[in-house]
């Protein structure tokens, strides 16, 4: 039997990389495989017993760098007092012993073309310690973006791990599970933890464009706290707007007339393939991941420098649709495939 161990901080569908994560354990589970979870916390239990769990100590979750290379450190540890001779190891955080990394967010390498004196600080010594360790250890057989984005930007920041880069692993979807349901008005849908990268302030912008032609539109934003965003809407009507915070998308994608994601920095964007996958147009930036694989049979991709009005007539154009949306990515079985094919390819010591 194949075993793997899966490297993340926090196991369970609560977030892109952490579904991610959570969703292609399971699909690899289901396909034969054992896996081990290593992870600071584990929010759900797993559903498949071939999913054992691993708790290796939480670090305090700020500063960012400090609790990475803290985790870092716990796994290396772990892997080290517990014989995993013979499994091969994936992580998707920064981390140093593994065979085959996932890489989900923005290159820290970014920085490496700003002034001199933004570059002296400690924090950022340690992140371009952790990512190129991360990506260039001499024990890392594979480099998986989960985007062409990531891919372009490894292949040009990276271009030392050339042979290790793989084509992208795009995120899957979970298959259709209800049919769409019909709202007494249109809904424009926003979903989002953290909304100011993800373009909660250009969205408004966008509805109270769009309302100028269909007044009756509701706006819904799920995943940012209500208490912090509320005053963006202090200027609207209260039967306008609903801020749902942090919950599961799915009865809301429901009922959902379109997606909006008009982020400044997004690695991919699982919540618009879960859209498009669930019938509902997505008008998204050129700075999602995801856009590469979008077609005008999901939505629509826009520059994020463009106008309001541009985004707007783009956003109108798909409320008004009369073709099916069609999905945009693969299935987890799928990916987990791609995955096992990767596995037997790495070379165990």
């Amino acid at each position: 039997m194949l075993k793997v161990v899966q490297i993340v901080k926090r196991f369970g569908p609560v977030g892109g990389m952490e579904r991610y994560v959570w969703e292609l354990s399971h699909a690899l589970a289901s396909s034969g495989v054992e896996i081990h979870i290593l992870c600071e916390e584990s929010l759900y239990s797993p559903t498949h017993d071939n999913i054992h769990i691993h708790h290796i100590g939480k670090t305090a979750p700020k500063p960012r760098w400090l609790s990475m290379l803290k985790f870092s450190h716990h796994v290396s540890q772990w892997l080290q007092q517990n014989s995993q001779h013979g499994y091969v190891i994936h992580s998707h955080e920064r981390t140093n012993i593994h065979h085959v990394t996932t890489f989900h967010s923005a290159l820290f390498a970014h920085v490496k073309n700003k002034p001199w004196w933004k570059k002296i600080s400690l924090r950022i010594a340690v992140w371009l310690y952790l990512e190129e360790r991360e990506l260039c250890g001499k024990q890392v057989h594979a480099v998986l973006p989960n985007s062409d984005l990531i891919h372009d930007e490894l292949k040009a920041l990276y271009p030392q791990i050339g042979h290790r880069l793989f084509p992208p692993a795009y995120p899957a979807v979970t298959p259709l599970t209800f049919n769409k349901a019909k709202t007494e008005n249109e809904v424009i849908l926003f979903i989002g933890q953290e909304w100011k990268r993800k373009g909660l302030d250009k969205a408004i912008k966008i509805v109270e464009e769009i309302k100028k032609d269909k007044p009756q539109i509701k706006f819904w934003v799920l995943g940012a706290d209500p208490q912090e965003i509320q005053p963006l809407f202090n200027h609207w009507q209260e039967e306008d707007y609903q801020l749902l915070g942090w919950k599961d998308s799915a009865p809301y994608l429901k009922k959902a007339s379109l997606l909006l994601h008009p982020a400044s920095v997004e690695p991919y964007g699982m919540a618009i393939a879960e859209a498009a996958n669930n019938q509902v147009p997505v008008v998204v930036s050129n700075h999602c991941g995801i856009a590469s694989q979008i077609t005008e049979q999901s939505g629509q991709v826009i520059p994020l420098d463009a106008s309001v009005d541009r985004w707007s007539k783009a956003c109108l154009k798909e409320l008004n649709r009369t073709t099916p949306v069609e999905g945009i990515s693969q299935s987890w079985a799928e990916l987990a495939e791609q995955h096992i094919q990767l596995y037997s390819q790495v070379k165990l010591n």
